[in-house]
């Protein structure tokens, strides 16, 4: 569910429009509702001022905190604070370059051997020319010696590394060569350290500085702060030759009082409605813990428009058993709960409920493995089994691969299918009564109709289930009255005549998006499947190797580790894509879903909290 707003305007003089602007901010309940805003000249140089104080944040967030500084001794001049840290990183970019340029330059120069430069300055002083040059074995051995001083240095495959003398100045040869360097290897390795140190002095230096780290954080609060305000100033319409100013926000329906308490105190003229059908109105999805915890995944598509009903509690129901249907195996379900429990206090402490879902997908996959096709790391769970205990687990499996039975794993994939896609259209049908009106409701309602019919037809006929053999003029009854419904109420804004005529579209797009949803669900068997099948071909290669001495076995535990988790990292993430593509692609689809919801962001000023 979504919180319910209404709309605040205010109008003030142009002399009042500072001091309201940041009373505003202080009150932090109010989403200003222009789109288009003039921004003044200054607030290009806050946002540039705002990247930089986060670069700065993050490079001594980079450095382990020197214990020795005192937290609460607050620099005098933040400004000067500022420059001292830019001159640090520009030093240490400075000295992090230099290294790079040198490391390169030795490496290169390495096969060549140890030299002194030194040493052949008195060839140089003389018109010698001394080049390094590498070639080819055969192209050595054919060089001309004549002329030439060549003295070959060493050998690296078919690759030859050796040094020219010669008095040529222009010299000219079929491999690569270049000049001698001015500065032997020795010395540049001595560069090399000195700058090393060089830059351990500045890292100690920036270290020093992590003592300021909270006040670096408020003033990039303060500076957020007065991006918000000058944003919000610019919102702001003139009238009567700018002595009046107004302004429109969005608030909290249950934070009406405050408001009112707020405007009354402000001595300004204001008034408060309901939203307009027209009107882009903000979001906030409102849902209890559990859902709550899915809010990320409905995030990755769009947020539901204030007139859409929030689809993340129908997220919450689908998404793990697409999840686990995929992922199809008990052992991978337990590895990924396991996984997510670590992380919840240790690499996710930060982010919990990224932790909690990721138990609760791993939960419900141990859970689908064991009872869908039975498989656990790639062992199938069969009443056979030489080993007692799979035998046990093997009772719990009651979605089995045969395909004699009602419910095989293919057919319940299809039915968890043709499961969320009629909730899809309900939830189409709600949406269209409540937003838009009962007459609007009805070309939803046969649609429901016609795909119920369809699928009635379908597992009665095709597929012989007996039990839905029954009343078989009622669900032709039903076909009818849908398409009927369909014809006459698709596009209400149409005259009658135009919207008979106009009905095949829609009843064609029915008739073949139908199946084309149903069979996209046929993904859910098909991951689950190849997950089960890799771990299967896993196992086998790994115990043929294990059958020949202790030497083999390790070697075949070892690949069982590297298999199993290959496997499991590329059935972890199609299990988290294609339920994705299913819920985003087929479900939204007959939802009807628009998207396209504006994220509630009030003017509020920032809280700063230190530990």
């Amino acid at each position: 569910m979504k919180t319910k707003f209404r709309k605040l305007t205010l109008m003030a003089r142009e002399s009042q429009r500072r001091m309201l602007t940041q009373s505003m901010q202080e009150l932090g309940l109010l989403h200003i509702a222009q789109d288009t805003r003039n921004f003044p000249e200054d607030t290009e140089a806050l946002i540039h001022e705002r990247s930089r104080v986060k670069r700065f944040i993050r490079l001594l967030e980079s450095h382990v905190p020197d214990e020795n500084i005192d937290r609460d001794g607050r620099p005098e001049e933040i400004l000067l604070l500022l420059q001292g840290l830019q001159e640090l990183e520009e030093k240490l970019e400075s000295a992090h370059q230099e290294i790079e340029k040198l490391e390169k330059k030795t490496h290169h120069l390495r096969p060549w051997g140890e030299y002194d430069f030194q040493k052949f300055k008195p060839f140089i002083e003389q018109g010698l020319h001394i080049y390094l040059c590498r070639s080819d074995q055969k192209t050595f051995e054919k060089l001309d010696r004549n002329e030439t001083v060549i003295e070959k240095i060493t050998q690296y495959g078919s690759m030859v590394y050796f040094m020219v003398i010669t008095e040529q100045a222009d010299y000219h040869a079929p491999f690569e060569y270049f000049a001698l360097p001015s500065t032997s290897p020795a010395a540049l390795r001595h560069r090399i350290q000195d700058l090393l140190d060089h830059r351990t002095t500045l890292q100690e230096a920036l270290r020093q500085q992590t003592g300021h780290l909270p006040w670096l954080k408020e003033h990039l609060h303060a500076i957020e702060d007065a991006i918000s305000l000058t944003d919000a100033q610019a919102s702001f319409d003139a009238h009567f030759d700018g002595k009046l100013v107004s302004i429109s926000a969005w608030f909290p329906v249950q934070q009406e009082q405050k408001v009112v308490q707020f405007v009354e105190k402000a001595l300004v003229a204001w008034l408060i409605r309901d939203p307009q059908k027209d009107e882009r109105v903000p979001v906030v999805l409102n849902n209890p813990k559990y859902p709550r915890l899915f809010e990320p995944i409905t995030k990755v598509f769009d947020l539901p428009n204030y007139y859409e009903t929030d689809l993340t509690p129908f997220l919450a129901v689908f998404y793990p058993i697409l999840f686990a249907y995929c992922l199809g195996d008990s052992g991978y379900g337990f590895v990924l709960t396991a996984l997510m429990v670590a992380g919840y206090f240790s690499f996710l402490k930060a982010s919990r409920n990224i932790a909690l879902l990721g138990i609760i997908l791993g939960v419900v996959t141990m859970i689908v493995g064991l009872i869908k096709s039975g498989s656990l790391f790639g062992i199938a769970l069969l009443p056979d089994h030489p080993a007692a205990w799979i035998r046990q687990l093997s009772a719990w499996v009651i979605i089995t691969d045969d395909s004699d039975m009602v419910f095989n794993a293919f057919n319940v994939a299809l039915m968890i299918g043709v499961l969320q896609i009629l909730t899809g259209i309900i939830v189409s049908i709600y949406n269209k009564f409540r937003y838009e009106g009962p007459a609007y409701a009805l070309s939803p309602i046969g649609k429901l109709l016609i795909v119920s019919s369809l699928i009635w037809i379908f597992l009665a006929d095709m597929q012989a289930v007996r039990a839905l053999d029954v009343m078989g003029e009622f669900r032709s009854y039903m076909l009818a009255a849908g398409i009927t419904l369909v014809v006459f109420f698709h596009d209400i804004a149409l005259p009658v005549i135009k919207r008979v005529g106009g009905a095949i579209l829609p009843l064609f797009f029915i008739f073949t998006g139908i199946l084309g949803d149903i069979l996209s669900y046929v993904r859910l068997f098909a991951l689950g499947l190849a997950s089960s099948v890799l771990g299967l071909v896993v196992n086998q290669i790994g115990m043929q190797i294990m059958s020949e001495g202790f030497i083999s076995i390790v070697i075949g535990v070892v690949f069982l580790l590297f298999g199993h988790t290959l496997n499991f990292g590329i059935a972890a993430l199609g299990s988290f894509v294609h339920p994705l593509r299913l819920t985003f692609v087929e479900f939204y689809g007959n939802v009807g879903f628009q998207g396209k919801g504006l994220e509630y962001r009030p003017l509020i000023k920032s809280k700063h909290v230190f530990n």
